[in-house]
């Protein structure tokens, strides 16, 4: 037998149920004497018939979360067995806030909702920067979605929710920010805070920054790892040129661009033009490349 239990009256009011009573009638074929029947007293008998009774019976039931009524009681027995914690949804953006709720979990499986300003929290791991006395969790700032994890505790009482933190802007992430790299990138190649991965930087040496690597998709940390583009003759065609560039990806999209002079005209798609990919290289043939000059650029950008 356990030593303490809690009582809990988990309804609004008891109602008591009313007495009933019957007059005599009769008629030429028979007869039957008054009698009364009281539902408040247990069980009532007269001659003809017996009532099982009850002290009434049980009203105003609310409530949010199930609940088993026990009729026949005053109030509920119970231990509290457990505690729930919940968030909905259980993902958070990044700078966002998520109200977590609790219920105590009752030994019969009832639950009884907890108002969260009675529980201790605290965050057990991942980029929350901290829940409020109210249960109210802020999420930090991160560089890729990421699970994170805070506790509630009441009493003896204690359990953890696993959240996601998500990563809403690409390029905020502490000193990362605004600087035209998508964070997760310069944390694959540099780790969190390193000052090599600013876009601005040429870590590597081959004159190529992080901010243009980040956008050809080469290796910052790697010399050889860089974007090239060359202008050819075509053997035989002196109206034709190729424009060769490398490497080529299918996670990028390249637009060829030329202009007559660097000074009068502006840049314009090539048209008239072929295309042939071999491996990680990209050849353009321009079919009309007259006229004493000729300029060639390629514009790369990420969809």
């Amino acid at each position: 037998m356990k030593e303490m239990k809690t009582i809990l009256v988990r309804f609004g009011w008891l109602f008591l149920a009313a007495s009933a009573f019957a007059g005599s009638r009769s008629s030429a074929s028979y007869s039957v004497p008054a009698d009364v029947a009281d539902a408040g007293g247990n069980r009532a008998i007269s001659a003809n018939y017996s009532n099982d009774g009850s002290a009434g019976g049980i009203g105003g039931i609310s409530a949010a979360v199930p609940t088993i009524a026990k009729h026949g009681y005053i109030g509920q027995l119970y231990d509290l067995a457990g505690l729930s914690l919940s968030a909905t949804p259980v993902t958070i953006n990044e700078l966002g806030t998520r109200q977590i709720g609790a219920v105590a979990v009752a030994d019969d499986t009832t639950v009884s909702p907890l108002n969260p300003g009675t529980l201790v929290w605290g965050v057990v791991s991942g980029p929350i920067s901290s829940v409020s006395p109210a249960g109210l969790a802020t999420a930090g700032i991160v560089y890729q979605t990421t699970a994170a994890v805070v506790f509630g505790r009441r009493g003896s009482l204690s359990n953890t929710l696993g959240l996601s933190v998500l990563n809403v802007g690409i390029d905020d992430y502490l000193s990362y920010a605004g600087d035209g790299v998508n964070d997760a990138w310069q944390v694959q190649y540099f780790g969190e805070e390193n000052s090599a991965a600013l876009g601005s930087r040429d870590p590597d040496g081959d004159g190529q920054s992080n901010y243009f690597e980040y956008y050809v998709d080469t290796q910052p940390t790697n010399a050889a790892s860089k974007f090239n583009l060359s202008i050819a003759n075509v053997a035989a065609q002196p109206t034709r040129k190729d424009i060769i560039f490398s490497p080529r990806w299918p996670t990028r999209v390249y637009d060829v661009q030329y202009r007559d002079d660097l000074v009068l005209s502006g840049w314009g798609a090539l048209t008239g033009s072929t295309t042939n990919d071999a491996a990680q290289v990209r050849t353009v043939r321009d079919l009309n490349a007259t006229g004493s000059q000729k300029h060639y650029r390629v514009r790369i950008s990420i969809p």
